[in-house]
């Protein structure tokens, strides 16, 4: 009997010394505005915490675990309008993530891995219009990369290695003309260059 009490009372200590403590917080501007809302788990932010503007209107909605980002992570300007959507995996970006602008059509979107820019990510103008497409590896852009203006059209290819224009590049007029090309090495040109006129002809050529 003496050693059934004991293992019961062993195992309601066990329990109580590995309670989890949940805490409703709130935090306030000086001037008495809400700052943000949340839980702590242990006295770490834990699951949806949400931030506030001094105007009021909310600036993010994030998820914690132990105190770190995991989860979808919304941002907003201060009218409201959703400027960016990411996901978190202990603490860093991990996985698809969207920006947005103002009047909510997409500025960019791509992948993220362990915090750094992953695989091909898409820009677009504010009309909706695709303004760039490339590759990251380690965060860098790296690979073909096409650039386009506004109004659809192709204004620039290139090749990026570990974060800078090496190769080959070539420049467009909005028109569709070729306006410029030849070789960079460093982001510089290098080589022989050749200038195209409206008409498409030959303009000037430069050695670099």
């Amino acid at each position: 009997m003496k050693t059934f009490i004991t293992i019961v009372l062993l195992s309601f200590l066990s329990t109580v010394g590995f309670a989890q403590q949940y805490d409703s917080i709130k935090e306030y501007y000086v001037h008495g505005k809400l700052k943000a809302v949340g839980i702590n788990k242990d006295s770490l932010k834990h699951g949806e915490w949400k931030f506030y503007y001094p105007n009021g209107n909310i600036s993010a909605i994030e998820e914690y675990k132990d105190d770190v980002l995991d989860g979808l992570a919304i941002y907003y300007d201060t009218l409201n309008h959703i400027v960016a959507k990411e996901q978190w995996r202990r603490g860093m970006e991990q996985d698809s993530a969207w920006y947005y602008y103002p009047n909510g059509k997409l500025k960019r979107a791509g992948v993220y891995g362990f915090g750094a820019y992953k695989g091909v990510w898409h820009s677009y103008h504010e009309n909706g219009k695709l303004k760039s497409v490339g590759s990251y590896i380690n965060g860098m852009p790296s690979g073909d990369w096409k650039f386009y203006f506004a109004s659809g059209g192709l204004e620039e290819t290139c090749t990026y290695v570990n974060g800078v224009q090496e190769g080959p590049a070539v420049y467009y007029k909005e028109s569709g003309c070729i306006e410029a090309k030849g070789n960079k090495s460093n982001d510089l040109p290098v080589g022989t260059w050749v200038y195209y006129n409206k008409r498409g002809k030959v303009k000037k050529t430069v050695e670099y």
